[in-house]
């Protein structure tokens, strides 16, 4: 008995398939690691509460009362963090190297207030 092309066809379009949900880079999922530090005002050097720290569209988080942030999942490689509140200019910090599995600590992110 000889086999037609379209079952064939499909027996390798269903393995491709299988194939593509064991390999994890094929689903979206990266070597990550994350960033963390602390947001205070530049002037009178007080924590700065509900601050919005990026990395990108799709990570994102609010400081807490003490200004502290900490962002995980954050995709390896550099990257640039935004930082920006009501009532200040907003801040950038590039070059943020991420390391799989490691924190990349960038300290006090300082926020100068609008004018």
């Amino acid at each position: 008995m000889t086999t037609t092309p379209a079952p064939r066809l499909a027996a390798v379009a269903l393995l491709l398939a299988l194939a593509a949900c064991v390999n994890p880079n094929a689903i979206g999922v990266q070597d990550t690691g994350s960033i963390n530090g602390r947001v205070i005002d530049a002037s009178s050097q007080q924590p700065i509460a509900n601050a919005i720290v990026s990395v990108s569209a799709l990570i994102n988080q609010q400081t807490g009362s003490g200004g502290v942030f900490l962002l995980q999942n954050v995709p390896v490689g550099v990257q640039t963090l935004t930082v920006y509140a009501n009532g200040y200019q907003t801040n950038t910090v590039p070059n943020i190297n991420v390391v799989k599995g490691q924190n990349s600590d960038v300290g006090l992110v300082l926020l100068q207030p609008s004018t």
